[in-house]
């Protein structure tokens, strides 16, 4: 029997099953490529001047794929994800949760139409791997980068299940994650 053909979202770009996405020191802005290969899938790129953080994701061409917004006010952290036409893809959220010696997040991933199809494990602030899962059970995929990241974040992304959640959601965690926890670097130093 042949393996069934799924249909990639409209305007969702064709990512290989493994790829990186890796952050650019100079940059004023936090920004980063995809890559698997040697080839250049695309970037993203962090607005320079927004009230929250803001993010641009566009192909090897550099047309837009996508867009990434953290709302204002939500409880945790949430972020939109819209085609260019401003269609809405999906969204992450992240809750944190404090405790006396540790910060510990976990991200959701939401359809278009706010249904959850992905979850995280509990992951430290400054984690080197966030795993995705259905909400049933069975990995999606797994985002790693390296425990010591001198310069700049480099994560490998893994994607398991191709059908089960739009790879653009799958590439702004990781922007997302890293952009985050450089400002939470930037905090406490």
């Amino acid at each position: 029997q042949e393996a069934p053909v799924v249909a990639t979202p409209k305007g969702a770009p064709v990512l290989p099953a493994e790829f990186e996405v890796r952050e650019h020191v100079i940059a004023l802005t936090d920004t980063f490529s995809l890559k698997a290969g040697g080839q250049t899938y695309g970037r993203v790129t962090q607005k320079f001047i927004s009230l929250t953080k803001s993010f641009t994701f566009t192909d090897a061409t550099g047309a837009c794929v996508a867009q990434a917004r953290q709302r204002i006010l939500s409880w945790g952290s949430h972020v939109d994800v819209t085609d260019c036409s401003g269609v809405k893809v999906g969204a992450v959220k992240e809750q944190v949760l404090k405790s006396l010696f540790k910060i510990h997040t976990t991200y959701s991933i939401l359809d278009a139409s706010d249904r959850e199809i992905a979850v995280s494990e509990k992951v430290d602030w400054i984690s080197t791997s966030v795993t995705l899962s259905k909400p049933n059970g069975g990995v999606i995929a797994t985002l790693k980068r390296p425990w010591l990241n001198i310069l700049a974040d480099s994560w490998t992304v893994k994607v398991a299940d191709k059908s089960a959640v739009d790879p653009r959601l799958i590439v702004m965690i990781a922007a997302y994650k890293t952009s985050v926890d450089n400002d939470r670097r930037a905090e406490s130093e």
